[in-house]
């Protein structure tokens, strides 16, 4: 057996089938290298993509733009941690051990996992169709980061990992001194990757002193700051007012090294306009490789950095806050900066704007962020493509990890301004600082407004360690005034759906945008909330009221002991344990991948894998078939059987496997039970399909799944649609034959008309064939049937098959009422008159299927004697089943 990650990585393209000679995947209609925007094209550059932030906004963010340009042409997975929520409108999940982000290794082991059961995702993976998307962290921009990506066999959409090394923090301000673009005075503390372990208390200390050292012998007092290249988001970053104090110095050491947890990448960076009034505007300017976005973005955060607010200004507005000419510049020198470093993606470029002590404009690049950021649509609305399409960042991300190049776009028409507002819970202080408030986010209320261009809201619990940002806001203007107006409102009238206690953001924000100093354009970016009036505490909403006094009654009652009964079957408790259940099974990385798996994934033929089939048995002595959920879930009711037919085959698939088991049983119960329920039945049947055995189905006949007869007309395209169901569950590419799927084609009297040689049974197996299917006929046990009919049976099924130019290799006996007849001697001549057709006829030893209802408790007996009997005539290819009547 082949372990998940072994057998990804050692089957070579060319044992890919593919159709009419086809070798890879199809390709996108776009040619690779033409200048296209992302929303111009018609197919996306890549099928699959996994998207890899502890935020859920982050998440949201990417999973917006694929939808917005591609809806569902994407299949997006997301990571979560194992507890993690999931969001609405990802495909599905890969879940990572409890504090497991940036652990690239045990993320390949998940992922290796997930491929045993997810066929379409190990094609794509195999061929290099899978994008993987960081959205924004320093983990998203880090050079390593891509080569982990790109070393799982999935794809890098960000900065190529050299460049990347490159424009990191330290590597940036070395090139603004080759480009001559000014940058503040710093000092390197360590190299990146020079690390200590700062666990060890003593190597701690001494690090600090010789940071502290480094510091004072520049023998400056200038303030400036402590920063980490693996920081961002104002962590990692410590303020520094006096580089000559001792203890500030290794306050601000400490604080560095206490955010990151690593004492490498860290530099020291002295301050802009100490001379003057202290007050500055960042600048963000955008490239996609060396082309720089139209406009510019200006940024202002709170007094740890933290941004809070982020407006993008068309070239006609820049002015507000910089001299025309100096902004000019600093558009040319980050092309030159972009070009010198190898950019070939999205980054920004970052610099402070201010005015020196004889009131001069100056400029100061400090960084280079590697990622599209959490702000890009304040300036992504400012510009569109030929079509008048805006462009969508993330899309675009995957349109130059494709090969496409950075497309025209020229400035936006009727959009001067944009605003990309956060959504945060919580109560700012006259700093900016955030006391986050905990809660339980369902959605957003309020009117919708027609100038906000885009807005998400990620819903479930508040999280405080991964990312406190909710979700954004972005409002459109034509100019700063009518900005601010609208910020006013969009806080009035929009407000975050939150299960628990309020919060004065909103109002605060309100305030802001309401300041008379703010839309004169006289805040500085560091001094946002210097002078803002903060509300003492939030509005009582009606939701406060409803929750806090009528929920309590509702939920509790007025007297102990009435209200809501949480106790109805199936109670939390089963739930949970069957959840927890599932879980574990989906996360085992004991999956061992075989030969069906190959040939369910269109790699190795029918025939293969019978011959692995009859190699098993042979080892074996004999194999079995799980019959659960089909039958044994049926003794908690029929109903319950589609409710657990995924955590079944599961079980099948890891525990199963290990024991000899070679098939899964669903099929007829499960969709009628599932159509009482008003389930999916095809959901059901995708839930019921093995990676690494057979499903098998029962059929019956011309009734198919149901009691009611249905004409061959009916029948053909059900099958068909079925075949095709199945084969797009393993397959990325349809093969339209040996589709893995084998039905258990059942008729209740084995009947045939000896004049017409019509049989309801050989017709619908033809039906089946000729759809694509591996349908098993089946005989019916029983005395009005001699073993003559028996010879007879299996002749028309070898030649059924013949006729559609497959060899019949299993047949099956089913013992519908267990009766005296139902002997050891009895079936052993049953199975002997089927394997002299086989031989007859020339064909290799039949895999003959015995299903038995177990009526008087002898089944697993007469089964026992029936393995030990053909063990002994040398006969192998024997598999047994019998449950309860109850359970059939």
């Amino acid at each position: 057996m082949l372990s998940a990650a072994r057998l990804f990585r050692r089957i070579p393209l060319s044992r890919a089938r593919w159709p009419s000679g086809q070798t890879s995947l199809p390709t996108k209609t776009v040619p690779r290298f033409m200048s296209t925007s992302a929303a111009q094209s018609v197919d996306p550059p890549f099928p699959y993509c996994i998207i890899y932030n502890q935020s859920k906004h982050s998440c949201q963010s990417v999973l917006a733009d694929i939808r917005a340009v591609w809806g569902s042409k994407v299949k997006v997975y997301q990571t979560i941690e194992e507890d993690g929520q999931r969001l609405p409108g990802t495909d599905a999940v890969i879940k990572i051990k409890q504090g497991g982000w940036g652990d690239m290794v045990h993320f390949g082991s998940r992922l290796d996992a997930l491929c045993t059961q997810d066929h379409g995702l190990y094609q794509n993976r195999l061929h290099e169709q899978v994008v993987f998307m960081p959205g924004w962290s320093a983990f998203a921009e880090a050079g390593s980061t891509g080569r982990a990506v790109q070393g799982l066999g999935l794809v890098w959409p960000g900065t190529e990992p050299v460049a990347s090394g490159i424009l990191e923090k330290i590597g940036f301000k070395q090139i603004c001194d080759k480009v001559g673009a000014p940058t503040p005075a710093f000092k390197v503390l360590s190299e990146e990757g020079e690390s200590v372990d700062l666990a060890d208390a003593t190597a701690r200390q001494h690090l600090v002193e010789e940071y502290s050292h480094s510091i004072r012998e520049m023998n400056s007092s200038a303030p400036g700051l402590i920063k980490s290249v693996h920081g961002g988001g104002g962590k990692g970053t410590a303020h520094l007012d006096d580089p000559s104090n001792p203890e500030q110095v290794d306050a601000a050491i400490n604080k560095v090294l206490n955010e990151m947890n690593r004492s490498d990448g860290i530099y020291f960076e002295q301050k802009v306009n100490t001379k003057g009034d202290g007050r500055f505007y960042q600048l963000e300017l955008e490239v996609d490789g060396t082309r720089v976005a139209n406009g510019g973005r200006f940024v202002w955060f709170n007094s740890r950095l933290q941004k809070v607010v982020e407006i993008g200004l068309s070239d006609r507005l820049v002015p507000m806050f910089m001299d025309q000419v100096q902004y000019q510049q600093a558009r040319d020198w980050s092309s030159q900066i972009a070009a010198e470093a190898g950019n070939n993606t999205r980054a920004t470029m970052e610099a402070l704007v201010y005015r020196n002590q004889d009131g001069s404009p100056e400029i100061d690049f400090i960084e280079c962020n590697r990622r599209p950021q959490v702000e890009n649509e304040a300036l992504a609305l400012l510009e569109q493509d030929s079509s008048g399409n805006r462009r969508y960042t993330f899309a675009e991300l995957m349109m130059r990890a494709k090969g496409n190049p950075a497309p025209e776009l020229t400035p936006a028409t009727n959009t001067e301004c944009v605003l990309h507002a956060r959504w945060l819970h919580g109560n700012p202080d006259s700093n900016g600082d955030i006391k986050y408030q905990p809660g339980i986010i369902s959605g957003i209320q309020g009117p919708r407004l027609d100038y906000v261009a885009s807005e998400l809201m990620s819903p479930g619990e508040i999280s405080f360690t991964a990312d406190p940002q909710l979700g954004k806001a972005v409002i459109v203007a034509d100019s700063w005034e009518q900005m601010c107006d609208r910020a006013q409102e969009y806080f009035t009238l929009r407000r975050p759906s939150v299960l628990g206690p309020g919060s004065t953001y909103a109002d605060t924000m309100y305030n802001l945008f309401g300041s008379q100093s703010f839309r004169n354009g006289e805040i500085a970016s560091n001094e946002t909330f210097k002078d803002l009036d903060i509300p003492a505490a939030p509005k009582r909403t009606l939701n406060n009221i409803l929750e806090e006094n009528v929920g309590q009654v509702l939920v509790k009652g007025y007297r102990a002991g009435e209200g809501v009964d949480p106790d109805r079957y199936p109670t939390s408790l089963v739930r949970d344990q069957v959840a927890a259940l599932a879980e574990s099974l989906s996360l085992s990385e004991e999956r061992r991948t075989n030969t069906f798996t190959q040939f369910a994934r269109g790699e190795a033929g029918y025939r293969e894998y019978m011959d692995a089939l009859r190699g098993q048995l042979e080892q074996q002595g004999g194999g079995w078939v799980t019959v659960a959920p089909r039958d044994t879930a049926q003794q908690g009711n029929d109903s319950e059987s589609a409710g657990v037919c995924a955590i079944s085959r599961q079980n099948a698939e890891i525990y199963g496997e290990r024991a000899g088991c070679v098939g899964y049983e669903t099929g007829g119960a499960q969709y009628q039970a599932g159509l009482i329920r008003g389930f999916d039945p095809a959901t059901i049947k995708l839930l019921g399909l093995p990676y690494n055995m057979p499903s098998h189905s029962l059929q019956r006949s011309q009734y198919v799944n149901g009691l009611t007869e249905l004409t061959s007309e009916i029948r053909t395209p059900l099958f068909e649609a079925t075949a095709a169901l199945v084969e797009s569950h393993y397959r990325t590419t349809a093969l339209k034959e040996d589709v893995p799927w084998f039905p258990y084609n059942f008729h209740a009297g084995n009947y045939v008309n000896p004049e017409t040689g019509y049989s309801p049974q050989d017709e619908t197996t033809g039906e089946l064939l000729q759809a694509g299917c591996t349908p098993l006929p089946n005989w019916v046990f029983s005395p009005a049937f001699s073993l003559e009919a028996l010879r007879g049976w299996t002749g028309r099924q070898i030649d059924l098959f013949e006729r559609h130019g497959r060899d019949l290799q299993q047949v099956r006996i089913k013992n519908p009422g267990q009766g005296r007849d139902w002997t050891v001697d009895s079936i052993w001549e049953h199975i002997e008159e089927i394997r002299v057709v086989f031989e007859q006829r020339g064909l290799l030893e039949p895999i003959i299927y015995i299903h038995n209802h177990d009526f008087n408790g002898l089944g697993g007996h007469i089964g026992q004697q029936l393995y030990r009997r053909a063990q002994d005539q040398g006969y192998c290819c024997l598999l047994y089943t019998s449950p309860s009547p109850r359970d059939s």
